[in-house]
């Protein structure tokens, strides 16, 4: 009985860690609006000159 109480003890706190985890880094990997705005821009040019090349 104790050791059904420890694993489940391990398996909660491993659950929750991976929750704060992800919770801090839902952000990390999105660009700020300037680079979005860049990136659409150089897309948009890119496309234009490709499509003159034809």
């Amino acid at each position: 009985m104790l050791k059904a109480i420890i694993i489940l003890v391990v398996i909660i706190a491993i659950l929750v860690g991976g929750m704060l985890t992800l919770r801090s880094s839902r952000q990390t990997g999105m660009p700020s609006a300037d680079v979005l705005k860049r990136a659409t821009k150089r897309a948009d040019s890119q496309a234009a000159k490709d499509e003159a090349e034809r």
